[in-house]
């Protein structure tokens, strides 16, 4: 019984992840699109709000639902409604409900036309997606007014400084100014991760190098990768993107400097093919995305 109970609760957080992925992108590409627009002084304003935004409605979907109070400190780890306490503090029909849905019978689309359409066959389904949600993009806005921090500082230090001596004092593992289309913050050992990672989910047709990914962020590729699955392509420079470790603008940059071909046609991946399996990968994650986000992990631990 107890298999049977827990293969059930591992089945509901993919379809919760599902959820919480798609609610997630949504809210930081709107953040992304959002950059564009305003200044950076109104842009370091706007996330300061976001942040107390987002802990005010944490604390109060916390105080309104109980049950969020024996998952908020195990929200981050991977399959968290099994491995946290939330199953043994379910009433009695709260756990049947569990044990018993029907996880074939669950409509992402309806979900999405309205997120509580779920809660009477799975109690707390929608406020846990929310607090999920609010979770990761507060960690999220978080990481972005560091940065934004951690560049004020650079700037205030460099200022009046000769050019030479602020050149000597950067980051030599980092690509930077116009030879970095992608903007990208990737250290040589994060690049290394990243190759493993790629090639352990077979992201492009051939096996990649840490001197081709290297190439590859720095748009200088001898010849051209081709995809093996332009959604796994997509989910990976997606979360590189939601963390700041490549520029939002990815897909264009891809694009402009043609360094991907598709897998069946040799034609290069334009914006539009790449912004078809972003949308994709938003709503249905692509088989394998489990390896990468399991690089993503180990990425961020630095």
């Amino acid at each position: 019984m107890e298999d049977i109970r827990e293969a059930n609760f591992r089945k509901i957080q993919q379809i919760l992840d599902r959820c919480v992925a798609h609610e997630y992108g949504m809210k930081t590409s709107a953040l992304a699109l959002k950059r564009e627009y305003l200044t950076e002084e109104q842009m370091k304003n706007h996330i300061r709000q976001e942040i107390f935004n987002a802990t005010d409605y944490i604390v109060s979907l916390c105080q309104k639902n109980r049950a969020l109070h024996n998952i908020r400190f195990d929200i981050q780890m991977p399959d968290f409604l099994w491995e946290s306490g939330f199953f043994e503090n379910l009433s009695f029909d709260g756990r049947k409900k569990y044990i018993s849905f029907q996880c074939s019978s669950f409509n992402i689309d309806e979900y999405l036309q309205s997120p509580t359409c779920y809660d009477e066959q799975l109690p707390f389904f929608s406020s846990i997606v929310r607090f999920a949600v609010q979770t990761q993009y507060l960690e999220y806005l978080q990481q972005l007014e560091n940065k934004y921090a951690v560049t004020s500082v650079l700037s205030t230090e460099q200022e009046g400084e000769p050019k030479e001596e602020v050149q000597a004092q950067s980051e030599p593992t980092k690509i930077v100014g116009k030879s970095n289309p992608f903007k990208s913050v990737l250290t040589p050992k994060q690049i290394k991760l990243l190759v493993e990672c790629i090639n352990e989910a077979h992201i492009f047709t051939t096996t990649v190098t840490q001197k081709i990914l290297s190439d590859f962020f720095a748009c200088k590729l001898n010849g051209v990768l081709k995809s093996n699955n332009n959604r796994l392509l997509a989910y990976l420079m997606m979360q590189l993107s939601c963390y700041n470790y490549i520029a939002y603008e990815w897909q264009s940059v891809i694009a402009n400097n043609k360094l991907v071909l598709a897998k069946i046609k040799d034609k290069h991946l334009t914006r539009s093919d790449l912004s078809s399996a972003t949308d994709n990968v938003k709503c249905i994650y692509p088989k394998g995305y489990e390896i990468i986000d399991k690089y993503i992990k180990q990425l961020k631990k630095g």
